[in-house]
């Protein structure tokens, strides 16, 4: 395994990704984390992907929590629900990857995924996903808090909203995280070889 790295992709889930066939060129999209999620197991990066969804009573959303009681009346992301699946682009080649069910917006959040990276000696995260103002961003601040080195690849990171993602690559992670682009950092894990 490259030393201590795993590649995290958040919620590219049938239907998040649905949810954005509006703003974003999806075939091209997922073309593109397909090929580097590849390239990462490849060069022996921990592939961890991470979904959302709500047990079908919705125990598990608050109504306090704004965001999850919009998707509890709308009767969204149940965990029965084929749109808490991952991608069937993403899940192709999926079948060894760490997977890992979040019930909120981080992925570090109320579930394992912590105790997966640091059982395996992982120090530094690569995030991709969506979106860069929900997933990426929550994961980016409680990562750093957890003191993870961070990578957020910005053109496998995807948002409903083009200003505010901009926004975040530019001028928030840009705080916690290196961000570039995949080729960037494919180029980097070459040299490291």
């Amino acid at each position: 395994m490259t030393t201590k790295t795993a590649f995290i992709l958040l919620d590219v889930q049938n239907g998040i990704v649905e949810m954005l066939k509006e703003v974003l060129d999806v075939d091209q999209y997922l073309a593109k984390v397909s090929s580097t999620l590849e390239a990462a197991r490849k060069a022996g990066v921990l592939v961890v992907q991470v979904t959302v969804g709500f047990r079908p009573s919705y125990a598990d959303a608050s109504p306090r929590n704004q965001s999850f009681s919009r998707l509890k009346a709308a009767g969204l992301f149940k965990d029965t629900d084929a749109s808490v699946q991952l991608h069937p682009a993403i899940a192709a080649t999926a079948a060894d990857d760490i997977h890992v069910k979040k019930r909120r917006v981080s992925a570090l959040y109320g579930n394992d995924l912590d105790v997966v990276l640091r059982s395996s000696g992982i120090e530094k995260l690569v995030l991709a996903g969506i979106a860069t103002s929900g997933a990426v961003l929550s994961t980016v601040r409680q990562a750093a808090d957890m003191d993870y080195e961070l990578t957020v690849l910005a053109n496998l990171c995807a948002d409903s909203d083009a200003e505010v993602h901009d926004v975040l690559l530019k001028k928030v992670l840009v705080k916690q995280a290196a961000v570039m682009n995949a080729e960037e950092w494919l180029a980097l894990l070459e040299k490291q070889k």
